[in-house]
């Protein structure tokens, strides 16, 4: 899987809300990012697990057996498909959401605690969301070799 000169492919493996801010919480504007070459587009776990009608959450209420078990069945297949590409010559480069709970890279959210719903302190703090976190465990898993970034 080489280009025209020689060089490896980049695949672009991006957040699902990059290339379709629909998933994104109500409210949030789209993060502006072009894309450009090869992409895979990741699934949005939130909104899939949550729905379109949940609200804003953290990394701490997201850090749960049942979410990890549930971000793990969605990127079995991923994984195989970078996987392969990967196996192929392709370079990957996986590109998350800045802050976010479940696709932050090297940032994520915490703070709300429970309670009654109403405004809550969001903090960013150093670490994965747990989808990325997920991800990425297993490519390592795999010897996947990736590059990663966040946007946002």
């Amino acid at each position: 899987m080489m280009s025209s000169n020689c060089d490896p492919v980049e695949i672009l493996v991006a957040a699902h809300c990059l290339l379709n801010p629909l998933t994104r919480v109500r409210g949030l504007q789209p993060i502006p990012y072009c894309v450009v070459g090869p992409t895979v587009q990741l699934p949005c776990p939130e909104f899939l697990y949550l729905g379109p009608e949940r609200w804003a959450v953290t990394r701490n209420q997201l850090d749960l057996p049942k979410f990890r078990r549930f971000c793990r069945m969605l990127i079995t297949h991923y994984a195989d498909l970078l996987e392969m590409l990967v196996r192929r010559g392709a370079r990957l480069r996986i590109v998350g959401i800045a802050g976010s709970p479940s696709c932050g890279v090297y940032t994520t959210s915490c703070g709300y605690e429970g309670g009654i719903v109403g405004e809550a302190q969001h903090e960013r703090v150093p670490g994965r969301g747990v989808f990325m976190e997920e991800l990425m465990a297993e490519l390592e898993r795999r010897g996947v070799i990736f590059q990663a970034a966040e946007v946002g």
